[in-house]
């Protein structure tokens, strides 16, 4: 009996021992993209270059305070798109738009969930898409739900029965995504799927840009 004991002690200690040398997984911060803050006032201009055409996206907060950017409060971002040095004769227009907006978290669990996305094409049938030259740019709005159902979903999911189960508090609030879920920043990425023909041409050909920044969490610590 005493050996029986013994055993069952020793493997209770190794079990614990076990336990403790399993460290919680973490994501590192990424460092590398743009970062839309107001250090840099509330705009960001970015510039890519399709096949010599200066293709130029510009985003933007409008009155919204981003020194007081917050995960979970409702907020609209402007976006632009213009273009220059255009070849005489040709025509661009954009075919579709994706735009992504998700968490960024040094929790496995949290880092990339999805938070609200939006699509935009041209609905009518006269034209293959939004036609844009360097007199005409393409404007948008994207209106960003704070407590949007992708968010509460994965949220529910992480502290529920299938997540680790370790974020000591529960509720979706603010401070819980920052200070219990690590979270630091919205990552936004935009997809544009433009149409350009050039002159004596008959069909479009499309080019894929993509944009994606970081818009990091203001949290203050605040009552939420």
């Amino acid at each position: 009996m005493k050996r029986y004991l013994t055993l069952l002690i020793a493997l209770v200690v190794l079990a614990f021992s076990l336990t403790g040398c399993i460290e919680e997984e973490t994501v590192p911060k990424e460092e590398n993209l743009q970062v839309l803050n107001p250090l840099n006032g509330n705009t960001l201009e970015k510039t890519h270059d399709v096949e010599g055409i200066e293709f130029v996206t510009t985003y933007d907060t409008g009155e919204y305070d981003l020194s007081r950017w917050r995960i979970t409060d409702s907020k609209v971002i402007n976006m632009s798109a213009k273009i220059t040095n255009v070849p005489e004769g040709a025509v661009v227009l954009i075919e579709h738009v994706h735009i992504d907006m998700s968490l960024k978290s040094t929790n496995p669990q949290l880092d990339g969930l999805s938070q609200d996305n939006m699509d935009d094409s041209y609905h009518g049938t006269s034209q293959d898409g939004f036609f844009i030259s360097q007199d005409y740019q393409y404007e948008n709005k994207f209106a960003v739900e704070g407590f949007s159902k992708d968010l509460i979903d994965g949220w529910m999911f992480v502290c529920g029965s299938y997540g680790s189960g370790s974020i000591s508090q529960e509720r979706l609030t603010e401070r819980n995504l920052v200070e219990y879920g690590n979270v630091y920043a919205n990552k936004m990425q935009v997809v544009y799927d433009v149409l350009i023909k050039y002159q004596g041409e008959d069909f479009y050909h499309v080019v894929s840009l993509l944009d994606e920044f970081l818009i990091p969490v203001q949290y203050e610590g605040d009552s939420n």
